[in-house]
């Protein structure tokens, strides 16, 4: 039961992370509105490091997975 409750909350986290991406995404065009290219590059980078971390969490997941 313990391994069905690891695989709900990484389910959960990938989810989670996903929309902040998006949102990070959805701030960056709201920076480049602004003129604030450099803010948005960075908001943009901080969507490309969550996408990268919700890879990787993804991939922990399977591995766990193939574990059980």
């Amino acid at each position: 039961m313990e391994d069905n409750k690891i695989i709900i909350l990484m389910d959960h986290t990938i989810h989670h992370n996903e929309h902040h991406a998006e949102d990070f995404i959805d701030i960056a065009s709201k920076l480049k509105e602004e003129g604030a290219t450099d803010a948005a590059t960075l908001a943009e980078e901080a969507a490309k490091d969550v996408n990268e971390a919700v890879r990787k969490l993804k991939e922990a997941r399977e591995l766990y997975k193939n574990k059980l």
